[in-house]
């Protein structure tokens, strides 16, 4: 006889259990949705607060500047300039006379001669000496092993020893590393017991000096007598802001090389511009995402930063200078007022931006107890939300255990109802 009613025991458990977890597992999932947004929102905050962080110290640092200057020189081939935001519009006239050079000297020596093995090799640079223990070379020591050992030496106060050779000749070549007039070399040799150490003397008298120990001197102006000395050949101190890298010397009679140094406005632009981006990106990701535009500490955020910009620094206001806000609360630069402001006094409106009392140091004491990463307002905001997500997905577990017992509660069900639905059918079917 045909079943009257078939069941699947299975399927209509995982049913049962199905509608049973529908509402907790909605629930659940839209929390566990919701913390984890908001943490990635906040992480996001983090990491945006903190690049611009470390924007604004940039900016602050001390050989760091918002101003920038444009350098020419009348002949680069010549000497070379850059200014930086520190230097000051002019013109000036610089005439190279001498470069600085380092000391070199050179030593002739028969390859084919064996190095003394005993004797002190003495070098002596500027007042700081060094001796190289001919008996500490190895055996056999040819000129390049002395070479080594005096590059090597453990007191070498700045002095490089290679080999050049010509025709027959092999030579020493004995160079300071830093030119200037300073840094002479002096050489010396005392002779041990072995006969050998005669050549070196001998080289050290015949020696020859490629390049002389001596500083660069620089005349300024057209007709005057002020000169400028220098060990290096680069000037950073001769116009305050301005590098000067000499290439080469003029000879007499030449004309002096002309330097000009000008404000440079797009660049200064493009240096506020940077800042003004790092802001606006905060800005943005506050504004342009619902997690962050709804929670109190961001709104705080945003409310902070742009208290920054009120007031009056030094006598003035940033609006008045070319800094404004739109309706959105972005930044942006008021060309001309900024420009104005710019030919006016280009250390005031630097001063209102980046002295210890100006904007940016605002911005730096707003910004850093938010983007610290441990112990900071957003590291500790992200700590809540991840608390907040693991006991989501802590209930996640117990709920999906309980389901587990649920469903096996319906398997049994419905197993012994099928049973019993069998036995059923199997007495009826005796009539």
């Amino acid at each position: 006889m045909a079943s009257y009613l078939s069941i699947d025991p299975q399927t209509l458990a995982r049913q049962y259990t199905q509608i049973d977890r529908a509402g907790k597992d909605n629930l659940l999932s839209a929390k566990s949705k919701q913390f984890t947004a908001q943490l990635n929102a906040i992480k996001k905050l983090q990491t945006s607060m903190g690049s611009f962080l470390t924007q604004l110290k940039d900016f602050r640092k001390a050989d760091s500047s918002l101003l920038a200057n444009t350098a020419s020189s009348s002949s680069e081939s010549t000497l070379a300039v850059k200014a930086s935001g520190k230097a000051v519009a002019g013109s000036y006239d610089i005439f190279v006379q001498q470069l600085a050079q380092n000391h070199q000297l050179a030593m002739s020596f028969d390859p084919t001669a064996a190095l003394a093995t005993d004797g002190e090799f003495n070098i002596d640079l500027g007042g700081s000496s060094f001796s190289v223990d001919m008996a500490g070379l190895p055996a056999n020591a040819k000129l390049a092993d002395l070479a080594k050992a005096i590059n090597s030496h453990a007191d070498n106060p700045g002095v490089s020893a290679t080999l050049m050779r010509s025709g027959n000749e092999t030579f020493l070549v004995i160079s300071s590393d830093e030119s200037g007039a300073a840094n002479e070399l002096t050489l010396g040799f005392t002779a041990g017991l072995d006969a050998a150490g005669a050549d070196i003397t001998a080289a050290l008298a015949a020696k020859q000096e490629l390049k002389k120990a001596q500083d660069a001197i620089v005349r300024l102006g057209s007709d005057t007598a002020i000169s400028v000395t220098s060990a290096s050949n680069s000037l950073t101190d001769v116009i305050e802001g301005v590098t000067i890298d000499l290439v080469k010397a003029q000879a007499a009679g030449d004309s002096p090389v002309n330097i000009k140094i000008g404000q440079d406005q797009q660049a200064i632009k493009d240096n506020l511009q940077k800042f003004i981006d790092g802001y606006n990106g905060i800005v943005s990701s506050i504004t342009g995402d619902t997690n962050l535009k709804n929670d109190s500490m961001a709104r705080s955020v945003q409310s902070q930063l742009r208290a920054a910009f009120q007031g009056e620094i030094g006598g003035k206001t940033l609006y008045s200078v070319g800094l404004e806000f739109d309706r959105n609360g972005k930044l942006s630069i008021n060309s001309d007022r900024f420009e104005k402001a710019l030919a006016d006094d280009p250390a005031a409106l630097e001063a209102m931006l980046t002295s210890d009392t100006g904007v940016l140091a605002k911005l730096e004491k707003t910004v850093e107890p938010y983007s610290k990463s441990y112990g900071g307002l957003l590291g500790g905001k992200q700590k809540t939300l991840q608390a907040s997500l693991d006991l989501i997905t802590e209930k996640q577990k117990r709920h999906d255990y309980s389901m587990e017992l649920t469903f096996k509660r319906y398997l049994s069900q419905f197993t012994q109802m099928q049973i019993t639905i069998a036995q059923l059918e199997s007495s009826m079917g005796q009539f």
